[in-house]
């Protein structure tokens, strides 16, 4: 997971990462992979300050409101 200046976790799927850097991430070289529940669990605060919808897909959400809505 990485994160911005302020703590932010910044939301980039593996294929863009891919894309953009050229190279490939390896689950097995990861410290930790976090599903989609783990992730809603971990950040729950945070997805519940930074989202609008509670029935819409928090993860999606954020990426858009970090416009990076290409990449979902």
């Amino acid at each position: 997971m990485a994160v911005d200046a302020d703590g932010s976790p910044i939301l980039i799927p593996v294929k863009v990462l891919k894309q953009v850097s050229g190279e490939s991430i390896e689950p097995e070289e990861c410290r930790a992979v976090l599903g989609k529940q783990t992730f809603e669990t971990v950040y729950g605060l945070y997805i519940e300050w930074h989202t609008v919808s509670s029935t819409d897909c928090p993860l999606l959400e954020l990426c858009q409101a970090s416009n990076q809505c290409h990449c979902f």
